[in-house]
C-alpha cells in the first residue's frame, strides 16, 4: 500500500479530517515564523484527536539572509520542518546553501526561470534540500502567468532529471475547499505535464524520505553520530 503525505496545509480541524478520509498516512502543518510560538499548543491538541501522523513547521517568508539564518537558528531544534519561500537568485542562493533548512518552497518566484540552475541543483543535493511546488498556487493563476509558471515548473523537473535533487508537491490547503486526494493531485500533475507514477512519488517517497531525515536529526548528538534506541 503506498503511503500518501500532504506536506503543506494549515491547522484546521476539517482539513485535517478530510485528509484522514482521503487515506493520507500524515501531513505537515506549516506555521508562518511569527505565529509558531503562540499556535504550536493547538497543533500538539490537534494531534490528540486524529489519528493521522501530523508534523509542524516553521516557514520563513520576505526576510533577507540575516533574518533567514536568525530564524533557521532559532527554530531548528523546535519545528519538525524548516521550509523557505525561494525569492531572487540572491536569496535562493542562501536556502540552498543552509543545509538546516528542509525545504525551499517555490524557488520560482520574482524569477523569469525556475530559480535553480546548475549549481544550486548541485546545493540541494549536498545539503539534502527539497522543492515544494505549491498546487494551490498553480490552480490558482490563469492566462500568462500560468503558462509561465508552467515553463518555470518545467525547468525544475529537467533539472531534478540531472542532479536528482528531491521535489514534493503539496495542495498548499488553507481550507476544507482546497484540500484533493491523493488521486487527484496526481490528476491535476498532469497539467504539468508529471506521468502518474513521478507524481506519485512526490507525494508519498519524497514526503518519506523528509520524514526520515527529520528522525535521524532527532537522534543525533553531533553531526554522523546518532543515539541507537534499544527496544528491547
Amino acid at each position: 500500500m503506498t503511503i500518501f503525505y500532504d506536506f503543506n496545509v494549515t491547522l484546521d480541524n476539517e482539513v485535517i479530517n478530510l485528509l484522514s478520509e482521503f487515506d493520507y498516512s500524515g501531513a505537515c502543518i506549516f506555521f508562518d515564523v511569527k505565529d509558531y510560538d503562540n499556535r504550536i499548543n493547538q497543533f500538539h491538541t490537534l494531534c490528540e484527536n486524529t489519528s493521522l501522523n501530523l508534523y509542524n513547521g516553521v516557514r520563513i517568508s520576505n526576510m533577507n539572509a540575516s533574518q533567514i539564518h536568525a530564524n533557521v537558528q532559532k527554530y531548528r531544534s523546535k519545528a519538525d520542518f524548516i521550509m523557505v519561500d525561494g525569492g531572487d537568485a540572491s536569496i535562493n542562493r542562501v536556502i540552498c546553501e543552509n543545509p538546516s533548512i528542509d525545504i525551499i518552497n517555490e524557488p520560482y518566484n520574482n524569477n523569469k526561470n525556475s530559480g535553480i540552475n546548475h549549481i544550486l541543483a548541485k546545493l540541494l543535493v549536498e545539503n539534502n534540500i527539497t522543492v515544494n511546488i505549491d498546487l494551490h498556487n498553480v490552480l490558482n493563476t490563469s492566462g500568462y502567468y500560468r503558462v509561465r509558471l508552467f515553463n518555470q515548473i518545467n525547468q525544475l523537473f529537467k533539472l531534478e532529471d540531472k542532479y536528482n535533487f528531491r521535489i514534493i508537491i503539496s495542495s498548499g490547503s488553507k481550507s476544507f475547499y482546497d484540500v484533493r486526494s491523493p488521486d487527484e493531485i496526481i490528476r491535476l500533475s498532469q497539467l504539468l505535464s508529471i506521468d502518474p507514477d513521478r507524481a506519485k512519488k512526490y507525494i508519498s517517497t519524497n514526503p518519506s524520505r523528509l520524514i526520515e531525515n527529520t528522525h535521524k536529526r532527532k537522534d543525533s548528538v553531533v553531526d554522523g553520530v546518532r543515539i541507537i534506541k534499544d527496544n528491547l
